[in-house]
């Protein structure tokens, strides 16, 4: 049990370190929530695999309307292995730090702790 904690917490302290590579996170961040922004139409989807353990996300390019709305269903266009495909995400809530949204596929916590499937989009801003 200790072997597998030890291991747990290597592997989150691995996802945070990736994680906030890729989208830099501010010590007590304050999040505003707005019903619509406007994007350049470019997007990053990270997905988590489980939310514990950033890990398990994975990360992909994509594409997506130029003005999203909360509630909206949206088209996306994902490239995976080479290839672009088109997906439905529905947007459940809209965060927006400076000029950082995120369209997330459930509404987070309040404090943002527990992530889940959102779509990084920057430059963004609120319409």
């Amino acid at each position: 049990m200790a072997r597998f904690r030890a291991l747990r917490g290597a592997m989150i302290a691995v996802g945070m370190s990736v994680f906030s590579a890729v989208f830099p996170v501010h010590a007590a961040q304050k999040l505003d929530y707005v019903s619509a922004v406007t994007t350049p139409g470019t997007g990053r989807l990270v997905t988590m695999d489980d939310y514990w353990l950033l890990a398990f996300s994975d990360t992909y390019d994509i594409r997506l309307p130029e003005h999203v709305s909360n509630g909206e269903n949206l088209q996306i266009r994902i490239r995976e292995d080479g290839q672009w495909h088109t997906e439905n995400f529905r947007v459940q809530a809209i965060s927006i730090h400076h000029d950082l949204c995120r369209l997330h596929s459930q509404h987070p916590s309040r404090d943002g702790r527990f992530p889940t499937d959102a779509i990084y989009v920057q430059p963004c801003q609120q319409e």
